[in-house]
């Protein structure tokens, strides 16, 4: 019985392995492998970058109230 409790948590550790490997982007074949976590990196600076438009728009339109 302790024999198949250790078969069943290898295989499930491998599984897992394999799993986290495939979120992580080590099977793209490309040369440069991207991450989730690189395009969620990517879409924050975009997100960023737009904000700071937005307010540098504000503060002109501010000005030229004034």
């Amino acid at each position: 019985m302790r024999g198949a409790l250790l078969i069943g948590t290898v295989v499930v550790l491998l599984i897992i392995g394999l799993l986290i490997m495939k979120n992580m982007g080590i099977d793209n074949s490309a040369d440069d492998p991207e991450t989730q976590t690189e395009v969620y990196i990517d879409e924050a600076r975009n997100i960023a970058n737009d904000v700071d438009n937005r307010l540098e728009d504000l503060k002109k339109r501010s000005s030229e109230i004034d």
